[in-house]
């Protein structure tokens, strides 16, 4: 009876063993296993974040060449407007120094046909001005000089009373020389300042400061016809002006010591051919 509980215990305990000892086996295999598992963890999630890190870099990367590539084009933008630019000052520059040219040869053309051109073409341009303008106008343009007595009359230098009258084919009295001689013209009076109009349109001849008539004025009026005025001052014309008819061409004066008496007048005179004739009858 005491053996075989002997052998009893000892399968118990060899039993008992065995069970702690698998325990302990698979508590290590446990262990190992969580140790790896928590490794592998970890070194998973070292490796993501490498990844991450490397993604964001060559994201970096990426964008960085990126930025090269749109700075690039817009410098060579920059460049190509810049030489756009400078091409097109060039050609501006060409243009002008073309149209220049163009302008210096036409300005020399138009000069030169200017230069040509007859006085004909130029009435053809539509010009406005005065009467008085256009009749200066006309006056220095020199015109034709024609009287005829049967057509044309003459204005009064001043309307006055006639003092003497014209008389060539007998002698009057003249109070001042108190003697009777003739008189190739008519004396018509007037007051001292008063105006001397131009009795017909005519060329100023002659301008003298004769004994008897004092400031004399000798005017062609065409066809041999001449007008002359006497005892005149401030004379508004000159040898060689046209003179229309009714413009004033000087005013009264003191008489000279020949009209004293008579007083104040103009001395008017008509010649036709160089011999005096009778202005009565051409007076209107």
């Amino acid at each position: 009876m005491t053996v075989k509980r002997k052998k009893k215990g000892t399968f118990l305990g060899g039993r008992t063993v065995t069970v702690a000892f698998s325990l302990c086996l698979l508590a290590v295999i446990t262990m190992i296993g969580m140790y790896t598992v928590g490794k592998t963890d970890q070194q998973e999630q070292e490796q993501e974040q490498r990844m991450e890190k490397i993604q964001e870099q060559a994201q970096k990367k990426v964008e960085e060449k990126t930025e090269v590539k749109k700075e690039e084009p817009e410098e060579e933008k920059k460049q190509e407007a810049a030489s756009a630019t400078a091409t097109r000052e060039k050609e501006t520059a060409s243009a002008d120094i073309d149209i220049m040219e163009r302008k210096n040869i036409v300005d020399a053309e138009l000069e030169s046909e200017f230069e040509e051109e007859e006085i004909a073409e130029v009435e053809d341009l539509v010009i406005y001005e005065s009467p008085e303008a256009l009749e200066a106008e006309a006056m220095t343009e020199e015109p034709t000089l024609s009287f005829s007595p049967d057509m044309d009359k003459l204005l009064w230098p001043v309307a006055g009373n006639i003092l003497l009258d014209y008389s060539m084919d007998k002698s009057i009295y003249f109070a001042t020389l108190d003697q009777y001689k003739y008189n190739p013209a008519v004396i018509i009076q007037g007051s001292e300042n008063e105006g001397v109009m131009c009795s017909a349109q005519g060329r100023v001849e002659a301008i003298e400061t004769l004994e008897e008539t004092g400031t004399t004025v000798t005017m062609d009026i065409g066809n041999g016809y001449q007008l002359v005025y006497g005892q005149l001052k401030e004379l508004t014309v000159n040898e060689g002006d046209y003179i229309k008819a009714g413009e004033t061409i000087g005013y009264i004066s003191q008489p000279t010591r020949f009209y004293t008496k008579e007083g104040c007048n103009v001395y008017f005179e008509i010649r036709k051919d160089g011999e005096s004739v009778d202005p009565m009858p051409l007076l209107q």
